[in-house]
């Protein structure tokens, strides 16, 4: 899967984003439980309110959100909370751009 930087203002990565054609809310946490040692703290229920940043996760004592931005958009971005740039958001990086998905496969 292609990931672009996400930046902030200041040019200091803040995060990447990924298409979200054929990734769904509910893939998200799927390819973060793949990540060794990282946990899954809160995720979107299926038929629950629609939030914006819908998945929240932690690597290597990092917190993450996965973030539709305005609930209705064809990405997702993936960022470091506080912003900024780490080792960690290399290696979930990472874990999206193995991500693949078969033709013909349900995304979600």
């Amino acid at each position: 899967m292609k990931t672009r930087d996400l930046r902030q203002e200041s040019g200091q990565l803040s995060g990447f984003i990924v298409s979200n054609l054929l990734l769904s809310r509910y893939r998200v946490p799927r390819i973060v439980a793949s990540i060794p040692g990282a946990r899954v703290v809160r995720k979107q229920r299926r038929f629950a309110r629609a939030r914006d940043d819908f998945c929240e996760f932690v690597v290597g004592g990092k917190t993450f959100l996965a973030i539709e931005p305005f609930g209705d958009n064809d990405c997702y971005w993936i960022v470091a909370e506080p912003p900024e740039d780490s080792p960690q958001l290399a290696e979930v990086r990472a874990a999206f751009e193995r991500h693949r998905v078969l033709f013909g496969a349900f995304a979600g």
